[in-house]
Parts: structure tokens; sequence; C-alpha cells
């Protein structure tokens, strides 16, 4: 019989093993938001709130609108110890691993301890999408050192 091969041990091993990977994917999946994981392609302006903005989770920027029909996009890498920012709110992009802030306007630092402004990317808006360019504005590198500040407007 094939059962009697399946020792104690075995069986809590596997078992151990299955509830790993749910618990991981459960873990995982709550660390995003469904809205906010476009990472390429276009994106609908009516996604970004008037003052404030999203952390894409699948790509590399942050998207905000400071004024109605104004858009900007950083890098989502902070500019002092290289995390990943965590959410827009309060008109900053904040990052939690050291508390540093950055302006939505510009992506210079309202709170360090960051010093360097986020890296600025070019933004496209055609009718109600937007779209972000891959080259850093300034001609710059993408690194977390680069600045830049111009935006795109909608209907420009």
């Amino acid at each position: 019989m094939a059962l009697s091969t399946f020792t104690r041990r075995s069986v809590l091993s596997v078992t151990g093993l299955a509830a790993a990977a749910v618990a991981g994917s459960s873990f995982l999946s709550s660390c995003t938001n469904p809205g906010q994981q476009t990472g390429q392609g276009s994106i609908p302006t009516s996604e970004i709130p008037v003052g404030g903005g999203i952390v894409l989770t699948k790509g590399k920027y942050v998207i905000t609108q400071p004024t109605a029909g104004q858009f900007h996009a950083f890098t989502n890498i902070c500019a002092h110890a290289g995390c990943q920012v965590a959410r827009v709110k309060d008109s900053e992009i904040q990052c939690d691993c050291h508390g540093s802030r950055y302006s939505i306007t510009d992506g210079h630092p309202t709170h360090g301890p960051a010093v360097r402004s986020l890296t600025q990317y070019p933004v496209e808006v055609t009718g109600n999408r937007l779209t972000v360019e891959p080259t850093p504005l300034g001609g710059g590198s993408a690194s977390p050192e680069a600045s830049a500040s111009a935006s795109a407007t909608a209907g420009a």
C-alpha cells in the first residue's frame, strides 16, 4: 500500500511548506493596491487624485497631480537610501524607511534625511490618458541624484 510509505514527518513537512506558500502569497498580495500596479502603457488621468498621486508598484514611478490637469512623474525610489516610496499623502511623496518626504510638485525633499530631489520624468497627456516617458528630464541618468522641474498639463 502506498499510504504506508508516508511518515508523520513527511506529511508535516509538506503541510508546513504548503501553509508557508499560502501565507507568503497572501502577504505579498497585501503589499500592493490593485489600482496602482500599472508600470507600462498609459494610465487614465482619473486615477491620479488632484492634490495627491499614486505610487506605481509595477514600474518605477510616482505620478502626482498637484493641481487639476498638472501631472508629474518621479522615480519611486527614495533619494536617501534607495527604498521604494510608500505613498502620496498630505501633498507629499512619503518614504517609510527613514521618514523622507518630497514635494508632489517638483520632487524636492521637504523633510529629511533625504537632501536630493527625486528624479523626474516627462509626462505626456493625450485625451484622458497619461504616459510616462522612460528618459529622465534633463537628459540625466535615472539615478536618485538626478532632478529636474517640468510638467505636463492636460490639453497642452
